[in-house]
């Protein structure tokens, strides 16, 4: 691998199961309010605090699904000859470096979502109890392989 200058977007459709996700978690939340309307007698609480909890969530919702682009956009990673970084964030921007002299072993881990769209996760574990140092999700399951093995031969020469 090449030393890269320029900080790689993840994959669109990584864009597409952030977006998934997120309509799953409405869609529970909104259930739960209205099954709650419906279980919870109306002498208990009034109706118009269900709408304006339901207006709650879906103004939530929007919100949810209004930020996830940035949320998107604003994660990126850059592989050097001997270190990973790793941008994200919206309103607070972290990121971390990772150099290849420090990682005991990379994972791949692939979820449904992931499998059915050829995406992964890579998981990168550092010396040390803090447990998964660095992980980047949305990468191209071929990718993360390239990855993994260009990090895996750097700490067989090391």
């Amino acid at each position: 691998m090449n030393d890269q200058q320029t900080f790689n977007s993840l994959d669109s459709n990584f864009f597409k199961i952030m977006i998934i996700k997120r309509l799953i978690f409405i869609f529970v939340l909104l259930a739960v309010v209205v099954f709650g309307y419906f279980r919870i007698e109306s002498s208990k609480v009034s109706g118009i605090a269900f709408v304006l909890i339901g207006s709650g969530v879906i103004v939530l919702s929007v919100l949810i699904l209004f930020l996830t682009k940035f949320y998107f956009r604003n994660k990126k990673y850059r592989l050097f000859d001997k270190n990973i970084t790793y941008q994200e964030g919206v309103l607070v921007h972290n990121e971390t470096v990772v150099p290849f002299s420090r990682i005991q072993h990379v994972e791949i881990d692939e979820g449904p979502l992931e499998r059915y769209f050829s995406l992964a996760t890579l998981s990168v574990y550092t010396a040390g109890d803090s447990g998964k140092d660095l992980k980047i999700s949305g990468l191209k399951i071929d990718l993360a392989q390239e990855i993994k093995d260009y990090i895996t031969n750097y700490i067989k020469d090391e």
